[in-house]
C-alpha cells in the first residue's frame, strides 16, 4: 500500500470500521530474514540444554523441542520477542502510522505497542489453539486498542490464516466460559491453553470469513472482533506473529499494563477518574 495515497487510507479505515479487520502490507519481506535466524539459534540453544539431538530440519527441531518441553519452546519466543530483530520490527514506521490512522484517525496520542508476541499452529495437534473468543475478554481495562496478525516464513492465503465473524466488533463481548483445552474438551493439562470462548450459539447472526494473508501483510482486527485458531492441514509448523496497540487515553486505570484486570485487588485505579465515557 502507498501510505501517501490519502484514498488507500480512507479505504483501509472503511474496511476496518465495517467488517472489523483489515489486511495491508507492513513490512518488506526482507524484514524477517534475521529474525527467522535469530529464532533458529534459540531453538537450537534450547535443544541443547534439554540433550536433544539438532536437526537440520527447522520444522523438526520444533515439534522435538515441543514434544520434550513445551515451556521451553514458549521461552524460544518470550526471548525473541526481546532481541534487536524484535525490536526492529515493533519498531516498524507502518505498523505505528496505521495504528495511528485506525484507533484513533484525526488524533496524534502516543500508543502503547505490546509484542511481538506468537502464534504456533502444529499440524495434527491442538493443543496450542484458540477456540472463538474476542481480546476485549483477555484485556477487558482496556477500551481502544487492536491487534495485528502476521504470518512468518509462509503466506497465509489457502484458508489457513485465521476465522473471523464478520462485523462482530460492532457489540461488547462480556461473557464466555473459561475452561482448559480445545474445541469441547476439557485438558487438566497444567501446560493447556486457557480458553475465553465465545460459544457459536452466541454467533449465529454473524457469518464467519477466513481472510488471506501474505508474508510482509498484517491483518488488523478490532479488540472485539471474535475470532479462532484453524486446523493445521499442512505438514508445516505454521508461525503467526502478534502484536497488540493501545490507546490508554479513556481506560479507567492508570496502570501501564496492558493486561490489567478487574477483581483481583491490584488494579490501579483512582476515584471518579478523568476519562471520557463516549470513547
Amino acid at each position: 500500500m502507498n501510505f501517501n495515497n490519502n484514498t488507500s487510507i480512507i479505504n483501509l479505515i472503511s474496511a476496518y470500521k465495517k467488517k472489523g479487520f483489515a489486511v495491508t502490507q507492513l513490512f518488506d519481506k526482507d524484514a524477517f530474514e534475521d529474525f527467522i535466524l535469530s529464532l533458529e539459534g534459540l531453538v537450537k540453544m534450547q535443544m541443547r540444554k534439554v540433550n536433544l539431538e539438532i536437526s537440520a530440519n527447522f520444522n523438526d527441531n520444533i515439534l522435538a523441542l515441543n514434544e520434550k518441553s513445551s515451556n521451553a519452546l514458549d521461552e524460544v519466543f518470550e526471548m525473541l520477542r526481546n532481541t534487536s530483530e524484535g525490536h526492529r520490527l515493533a519498531a516498524n514506521k507502518n505498523l505505528n502510522f496505521i495504528s495511528q490512522k485506525l484507533l484513533l484517525e484525526k488524533s496524534n496520542k502516543k500508543l502503547i505497542i505490546s509484542g511481538p508476541s506468537f502464534l504456533i499452529n502444529i499440524p495434527g495437534s491442538n493443543e496450542r489453539k484458540y477456540t472463538w473468543h474476542a481480546e476485549q475478554n483477555w484485556y477487558p481495562k482496556r477500551r481502544n486498542f487492536l491487534n495485528i496478525w502476521c504470518p512468518i516464513i509462509n503466506d497465509r492465503v489457502n484458508e489457513n490464516s485465521m476465522a473471523v465473524m464478520t462485523s462482530s466488533h460492532k457489540q461488547d463481548w462480556f461473557y464466555f466460559s473459561e475452561y482448559s483445552g480445545y474445541d469441547e474438551k476439557i485438558d487438566k493439562n497444567e501446560n493447556a491453553y486457557v480458553q475465553y470462548e465465545i460459544p457459536s450459539s452466541f454467533l449465529k447472526s454473524y457469518e464467519a470469513e477466513i481472510p488471506p494473508v501474505k508474508l510482509g501483510e498484517g491483518l488488523f482486527f478490532n479488540g472485539k472482533l471474535v475470532h479462532r485458531s484453524l486446523e493445521n492441514k499442512s505438514n508445516e509448523i505454521l508461525i503467526t506473529m502478534l502484536f497488540r496497540v493501545f490507546d490508554y487515553s479513556e481506560d479507567l486505570t492508570l496502570s501501564s499494563y496492558w493486561g490489567d484486570v478487574p477483581y483481583n485487588r491490584k488494579s490501579f485505579g483512582f476515584p471518579e477518574i478523568n476519562v471520557d465515557p463516549s470513547k
